[in-house]
Formats: structure tokens, sequence, C-alpha cells
């Protein structure tokens, strides 16, 4: 009896085990919580005639995806294909998404072809050349190089990406992190001792810049002065020596320090063009650059006083003294620099100079590059006259300079209204971050940051910054950051187009070397922008041509290896979006 009813409760406790596994199967034998609900990445949408577009269910496997069922209630509207949807002639349609027993709808409004993106002077066909004599990448048209043909593509271009709250978030989830070369400035211990860098600052001179970097070079050219290995090894002994003959201390302090005009920063303590052959367009011992107002810590100065090793928030590197000025206290320095609401005024153009001055030497002409941030003087300590101007139509902000005592001086100068400037730090939306990124079309590229130009890292890293979001300097950690990544790199060309047309506009694209900001897919063609030195076009002979500008092109263009850029996709990486 006993042994009859154990085997009637072994049967019950199966039966419910059965149940409960059978309620938590999904199509596709994917466990998951029953809270998942799935949404079509879309549900209204408006296409011109002839245009594509790509609606994901989500969040599906590439294994789910294979089972749902597309259709679209007036094929001669809008067409639909394994969730690519075109656009047949102007109308409305609803595209319906079957699956696992539930429906999901997306509204599409199909406009009609004649109704162009952007105003232009005249129309202009697609194909049609340039107005002027400009000239693109062969896919591309006049109507392409505005922000506008963009964002106007998606009915989201205005939403917040974040806010600031979640820009201070994300901010502290990369200066945690230890993968992408970040700096917490405001949080680094400044006692140290001295004597123990001096001698870490040689070995990396001596190691990693005339032994890694130069190697077994026979000849570098320097300011254009072909240099062999003797002279070489005399100039790095120089350099040496005006590291080694510094005063240091067991006990030192280092120095709050403001950037007061547009900086280089080298790898060695010498402001020279090094080149490895006569016509060598980079400078090879650029780190990168420094706006003006950004922060740094003064670590060391060389024995001359003509050099400071400075930490930045992300990276370090040697930088001419007389480009910075030294805080007294924190507080002077993060009054100046850490800036919030509407106390700050943000360059979001490519570049402004400020007008000259007789009465105003330290801020006349001076340079503010894009992403500068400024504090803006309160209407009550606003002088009548600012170097003899009445400050009308213009905005009045404190721009650090440095005494004759390298100390930090506050100057009052004035920003002419019609500059390319936000008060208070923009919202982040896709609109803006497009028109910020159009503004520097056509720019000159300029390795690490030489030439008061950027490259492609230092470019994607100015337009964020210009919504207070602060991202790591170069492609290697940018790949790094602790926000959404996709690995593209295991993925065949067809399936990374697919995946980066689902992509939001404003994500980084990135191959070994090289990053771009994803616009959006035209013609079954994905565009991106970026600050480039060289590509092949997408067809025609495998001629390199050295661009050396801020452009946008189809990923179609082509490496000197003869692959597309598409293909040598390896990650796509969205700041604004939180790590899964």
């Amino acid at each position: 009896m006993k042994t009859e009813i154990h085997n009637i409760k072994k049967r019950m406790v199966l039966w419910m085990t059965a149940i409960l596994i059978a309620c938590y199967i999904v199509p596709g034998d994917m466990p998951v919580s029953a809270a998942v609900k799935y949404h079509l990445s879309r549900t209204n949408t408006s296409l011109y005639a002839g245009d594509t577009e790509t609606l994901a269910l989500l969040p599906l496997s590439p294994k789910q995806e294979k089972k749902i069922v597309w259709s679209s209630s007036k094929k001669k509207i809008v067409t639909v294909s394994k969730g690519r949807i075109t656009a047949k002639k102007a109308g409305k349609a609803i595209i319906t998404a079957k699956f696992s027993g539930k429906t999901y709808q997306c509204k599409v409004t199909v406009k009609k072809p004649k109704e162009v993106y952007i105003e232009v002077p005249t129309p202009i066909e697609a194909d049609a050349p340039a107005s002027g004599n400009q000239l693109y990448q062969n896919d591309v048209s006049q109507q392409m190089t505005a922000a506008a043909y963009w964002y106007k593509k998606t009915d989201t271009s205005d939403t917040v990406l974040m806010t600031q709250e979640e820009i201070a978030v994300q901010n502290s989830l990369n200066m945690k992190s230890t993968a992408i070369g970040m700096n917490d400035l405001k949080n680094i211990e400044i006692q140290y001792n001295s004597e123990n860098i001096k001698q870490a600052l040689v070995n990396e001179l001596m190691s990693d810049v005339r032994e890694t970097r130069i190697g077994s070079r026979d000849t570098i050219y320097r300011n254009g002065t072909a240099l062999d290995a003797s002279a070489i090894d005399a100039w790095f002994s120089e350099m040496k020596a005006n590291i080694e003959n510094a005063k240091t201390s067991e006990a030192d302090t280092k120095k709050y320090g403001i950037c007061v005009k547009r900086a280089d920063l080298w790898m060695a303590p010498a402001n020279d063009a090094v080149g490895w052959s006569a016509t060598d367009p980079d400078s090879e011992f650029i780190n990168s650059a420094l706006n003006v107002n950004e922060p740094v810590l003064i670590n060391f100065t060389t024995a001359d006083g003509k050099y400071y090793n400075v930490t930045t928030v992300n990276c370090s590197g040697w930088v001419e003294a007389d480009h910075f000025a030294i805080c007294i206290t924190k507080e002077e320095w993060l009054n100046q620099w850490d800036l919030s609401g509407d106390s700050v005024l943000v360059v979001v153009g490519s570049h402004i100079a400020l007008e000259q001055s007789n009465l105003a030497p330290n801020t006349s002409a001076l340079d503010l590059y894009l992403g500068t941030q400024l504090p803006l003087a309160p209407k009550d300590a606003m002088p009548a006259n600012i170097a003899e101007r009445l400050p009308w139509y213009s905005y009045t902000v404190y721009i650090p300079t440095r005494g004759d005592d390298g100390m930090m001086k506050k100057e009052l100068a004035l920003i002419s209204s019609h500059h390319e400037v936000s008060i208070g730090f923009p919202e982040m939306t896709q609109k803006n971050i497009l028109d910020i990124a159009f503004s520097c079309l056509g720019d000159r590229y300029g390795w690490g940051g030489m030439l008061g130009a950027m490259d492609c890292s230092l470019y994607v890293r100015n337009i964020y910054r210009c919504f207070g979001l602060e991202i790591p300097r170069n492609t290697t950690w940018q790949e790094e950051m602790p926000s959404y990544r996709l690995d593209l790199s295991s993925m065949d060309s067809k399936t990374k187009h697919e995946a980066i047309s689902k992509l939001p506009p404003g994500t980084l694209l990135l191959f070994p070397g090289h990053v771009m900001m994803y616009l959006g897919m035209d013609n079954d063609k994905l565009y991106v922008i970026s600050d480039l030195g060289s590509l092949v076009e997408s067809d025609g002979e495998l001629e390199v041509k050295s661009i050396y500008s801020v452009c946008m092109n189809s990923l179609d263009v082509r490496r000197r290896n003869g692959n597309t850029w598409l293909d040598e996709m390896t990650w796509a990486v969205c700041p604004f979006q939180k790590a899964e």
C-alpha cells in the first residue's frame, strides 16, 4: 500500500514539473521570464517612395526571427520581406508581424517622390553634379550633405536619448572602467613622489618612444630636416637631460591646471613635427589635443620650465607650459571648468575665433574649437564695456588666461550671438548629434589633433563632449566603452548590413584604426560621417585617395586591401545606450 501511494505521489510530481516547464518554454525552445514583452522597433514611420527601412521584433534571437510572418495591408503601397519594408507609392499601409500567436503592427506613411527632405535654392537630382565645384564620393548627392536629410528619416529625431542625470551616471561608469584609459581628475590623489615619476618619464621616453616608436629607423625628419641615427640619439639625450635635471621631491604636490590656448599633447617634451619622410603629413609624436578651458593635473615640469607632463580626462603626455595656467586651489579650478545648467556656454560648431583686440591681447583672435565649454558671466558681474565694446548681441564669458607668474587669471570676452553655441548643454537627440557632426563637414583632418584639427576619434569624442558626455580618446578605448556594444567581427557582410541598419543614428562604428558615426540607410546603402585620412571609391580602380577631411560616405567604399568598409567592420558602440 505504501509503495502504491509513493508511486502516485511520484507521478504527480512529474506531471506538475511537466506543466511548469510547458509554461516557461516559448517558440524556438528559448526559456525566458514570463515578464518578457516583444515589441516592434518602430510602430510609426514615414518614407518617400523608393525608400527602404528594416523593422525588427525585439528582443528575439536570429533563430526566432525566422518564425515571424510578415505581411502588408496594401502591397501596392508598401511591401515587406523578412522585416525589410519598401515604399512603392504615396499612401498609407500597415505592416504586421505575427509571432507566437500574437500580432505587432507598424503604421507606414509613404510620401510622393517629389517631396524632398531639405530645402535647396535649386532642385537637384540625386545624381546631378554639385553646385559650384564641390566634389563628393560617387554615391553621395548634395542633399545628403545636410544633417536634416538623415534625421528627417526618423520620427524620433527629437527624442531625448540621455538626460543630464543619465549622462552624469554614464560619465561615472566611464571613469571607473579600467579598460578605457579615462581619469577621474576630481578624485586623483595629488600628493606624490616626483622623484619616482621622473624616473618613470625617463624610462617612457627612452623605451616607449625611442626604442619602440622610432625603433631601428636610420632616418627620421624633425621639422622637415633629416636626422640620422646619431642625431636622433643626441636629440633624445637632450630631452632626457631636460627631465633628469628637473627639481623633484619625495613629498610633492600635483598642480591644478587649465588650458588657456589649444594645446597639442605629445609623447615627448618637444613641440616638433616628427615624420617618417620629408612629406609625411602626420606628426608621429602627437597623442591628442586639448581645447581652451580643459582641465589637467600637472605632474612634472622640465628643467627648462618649457614643458609640463599632464594627466587629462582621457590620456597623459607632454604639453607646452605657456599653453596652461595654474589654479591656486582646487575650488578655483573646479569653478572654472566643472559647469552645469545655464552657467555654461558650449561651442557646438566647428570653430570660433574671437575678434582681434589691441586692448585684450590674451583673448585676441583666440581659437575655440568644437566641444569647448566656458563659464558664462552672471549679468550682475558684467561691466558696461569689455575692451571698449558694449556687450550687446553677444555672450559674455570668462576666458582662462595665464599671468606672468603662470597662474590663472579670468578675463571677460565676448562671443557674437551668430556663432554656433549652446547656452547650457544641448539636449542629446539624434537631430542635435547630427547637426553638430555636420557642422565640421569638409574640415581638415589632423592626426592626433595636430594643426588645430581633429582625427577620427577626437572628432567623435568632441561631438559627444558638446552634450557633457566624456568618452575615451582613441579607437581602442572607444571600442571598450561600458555602454551598448555589438560585436560585428564574426558576421558576414549581409548580416552586418542588416545589424547596422537597425542601429540608431549617432552610433559609433569601428574597424581597427578608424571610428565613424552611423547616419542611416539610403537606397539600401549604409552611410557614415567621419574624420578620415584615405579611402578607395566603391567601384573602379583600386586607387587610394588622400581625403584628410571630415566627410560622409557609404560603407561600400574600400580600403587599400580591396575590402569594403562594411567587410572590415568589427564593432558598433552606442554611447547613449546602456550596456546589455
